[in-house]
């Protein structure tokens, strides 16, 4: 059973001001190329964040971020197999150029998928063409962030800098709620007054205070 994240400790009018939102519940993201294009539908995504983590900035060559994780994917998190259903997030197209990303001692926190106490799963996903993060394809662990039941829970991940669109075209839902990590931020988490609430590190640890 997934969990039910705090959000509190934002300016909830501020940062309706700073991320307005509109009516689309339904987005398109592409790689560089253009071979690879991943469908998004959902009404409740699982987290809709800003990250500042060391893995996740090396990983994209950016300071911060943006992310929306949901629950249900044509992309198994665990196999990379497709799966056949209706899904939050399905690819729709170039889903046999869609590879895992080599990971090793670059990534601070764990060398490989199994030895991460917390998440598992095949980590992010390239297109190999083109090279754009185009998915994190994880599960969380029993009684972990996300997971409060007895079994894994497949989660993904897609980034809304891959969107034809603009995120103000999408519903609050979709917005971002949070700035997670602010421990390893490379610049002032202070510095940004956006009124989303601020972690430490993921929803459920302690608020940024520094």
């Amino acid at each position: 059973m997934a969990k039910t994240l705090p959000t509190a400790g934002g300016n909830a009018e501020l940062a309706a001001k700073c991320f307005p939102s509109g009516t689309k519940n339904e987005a398109t993201s592409t790689c560089l190329c253009g071979d690879v294009e991943i469908n998004l539908k959902t009404n409740e995504p699982l987290l809709t964040a800003f990250c500042h983590c060391w893995a996740c900035r090396r990983a994209h060559s950016e300071p911060v971020y943006q992310c929306i994780y949901v629950a249900t994917s044509n992309f198994c998190s665990k196999t990379g197999h497709q799966r056949e259903a209706e899904f939050e997030l399905t690819v729709t197209s170039g889903f046999d150029l869609l590879t895992p990303a080599k990971m090793g001692p670059g990534n601070p926190n764990y060398e490989t998928m199994d030895a991460n106490p917390k998440f598992g799963g095949l980590g992010r996903i390239i297109c190999s063409k083109c090279g754009v993060v185009m998915m994190t394809a994880l599960f969380t662990r029993p009684h972990r962030e996300f997971n409060d039941g007895e079994k894994d829970v497949l989660m993904v991940c897609v980034f809304p800098g891959t969107f034809t669109e603009k995120m103000s075209e999408f519903i609050q839902a979709w917005l971002p709620t949070n700035h997670v990590h602010c421990a390893s931020a490379i610049f002032p988490i202070s510095a940004i007054n956006d009124g989303l609430d601020k972690r430490t590190e993921w929803p459920d640890s302690e608020p940024w205070t520094g």
